[in-house]
């Protein structure tokens, strides 16, 4: 376990966020070995039936990830605190709460699964599949976003490298799993949401040995502590803005696939692979900025204030360096990238569809690390207001935009809507950021005094 604050800002942003980075980049290669193997064994319409639930899933995942992200500011407040036996309380309670939401949002999807796949306008030709894929990933919802909470866990106690080695473990695993699953056994798109269960299932009994490890060197692994509401509601407090802004990203997604698939299953393909092309390039300073969240927040609760604003110029510098790489690789060779996705000589229109992506959208994304930048911030310093404002702010724009210029421009509206959206949300942010109405009222009295 890491104390972050103490030692040199470069050093140790750079030690704390390369395995990060690492650990992300790992789980979004092996997902996107997973759209890759469909791809090549299954076709376009195992492409197909991945992706025409996959904002969906992702919106309903969104509600755990915010969850989760906000948990870990939370306990990393707590640890630059030092109260570990509060640590230990919240995080058996919070579990508790977490297993009883994840079982009546399993129930409810399962049970509304033919309004869910009409609402998003999935193709009848790929129900069949889709609905396989679907019933199995949510069925073990709890079992994959309880891996993704012991990472943030262990990202609030200033560890990075555990996570890194898990996502190793992870990635082999779940490669050798989906070529056995596909190309052995022969179960379709169902064994690609068989294995990611799976995988999940054993890095959760890897994360939950740690976290007792963890226990034992903070003196707290033989006190007794009671789960209680006060524990969940103190958590909530501090994740319910973050789940709200996760929910309203996702939600401008869910709101534009039914758009997309509405364009036929080629779009509905490629959208597939855009996905998994974008997520890949967004990890390496998703991933980057987690250092900022959990570095603003232990300095927030040691009352360190004047390392914080340092700590952005710091994160930027660093995101964009852990970016440029697989941005250049996409975008300058972008054919050879969209190939991977699809059988050998398979040149159609979904192909055509993300070879443009890449050339054309992909580049913006720079616009899209500053304002994971500012998210990262604004949670750190608990600023929540203005993480909930910024994203509702650029999920409309993306929205609005989008299924307007859809309609005219077909699956190139899709990527008007993500840049113009980018674009105004990075200006909103940096605005707020700028007036410094953010700062807490103890934060403001101490630079006060300094001054």
């Amino acid at each position: 376990m890491k104390d972050l604050t103490k030692n040199n800002l470069y050093k140790t942003f750079i030690i704390f966020a390369v395995p990060m980075v690492l650990a992300g980049l790992l789980n979004q290669a092996y997902n996107t070995v997973d759209t890759i193997i469909a791809g090549k064994f299954l076709g376009a319409d195992g492409l197909a039936a991945m992706g025409a639930t996959s904002a969906f899933i992702q919106l309903i995942s969104a509600v755990f990830w915010g969850y989760g992200t906000g948990f870990s500011i939370y306990l990393a407040r707590l640890f630059g605190a030092r109260e570990y036996k509060k640590i230990k309380a919240s995080i058996y309670s919070n579990c508790l709460a977490m297993l009883a939401m994840s079982a009546v949002v399993i129930i409810l999807v399962l049970c509304f699964h033919e309004r869910i796949f009409d609402v998003l306008n999935v193709d009848h030709s790929i129900r069949g599949d889709a609905y396989r894929y679907f019933a199995v990933y949510i069925g073990g919802l709890f079992v994959i976003v309880s891996n993704l909470i012991g990472t943030y866990i262990m990202n609030a106690f200033g560890i990075s490298t555990f996570p890194f080695c898990i996502s190793v473990m992870s990635a082999i695993m779940n490669i050798v799993g989906n070529i056995f699953a596909i190309a052995v056994l022969k179960m379709g798109v169902i064994g690609l949401a068989v294995v990611t269960v799976a995988v999940s299932g054993i890095a959760l009994v890897c994360y939950i040995v740690k976290i007792y490890i963890c226990f034992k060197k903070m003196g707290v692994l033989n006190q007794r502590v009671k789960p209680g509401f006060s524990y969940i509601k103190d958590a909530f407090a501090s994740s319910t803005a973050v789940m709200v802004q996760q929910i309203v990203m996702y939600l401008s997604s869910a709101c534009i696939s039914p758009f997309v698939n509405g364009i036929g299953s080629a779009a509905t393909a490629a959208y597939t692979v855009i996905l998994k092309i974008y997520d890949l390039n967004a990890s390496m300073y998703q991933n980057s900025s987690k250092v900022l969240s959990n570095y603003a927040a232990q300095c927030m609760g040691a009352r360190k204030y004047k390392n914080v604003a340092k700590a952005v110029r710091t994160a930027l510098l660093q995101g964009t360096v852990f970016a440029a790489p697989t941005l250049i690789i996409c975008i300058f060779y972008a054919p050879s990238v969209a190939a991977l996705f699809f059988p050998k000589g398979d040149m159609g229109t979904a192909f055509n569809y993300v070879v443009d992506f890449c050339r054309m959208c992909l580049p913006f994304i720079l616009l899209n690390l500053i304002n994971n930048l500012f998210h990262a911030f604004f949670r750190g310093v608990s600023a929540l207001k203005f993480l909930v404002v910024c994203t509702a702010f650029g999920s409309f724009v993306r929205m609005a935009v989008s299924i307007l210029t859809i309609m005219k421009f077909g699956i190139y509206g899709m990527f008007i809507g993500w840049i113009v959206s980018w674009l105004a949300e990075g200006i909103m942010e940096y605005v707020m950021y700028r007036s410094k109405k953010w700062q807490p009222h103890e934060m403001k009295e101490w630079l006060d005094a300094q001054h």
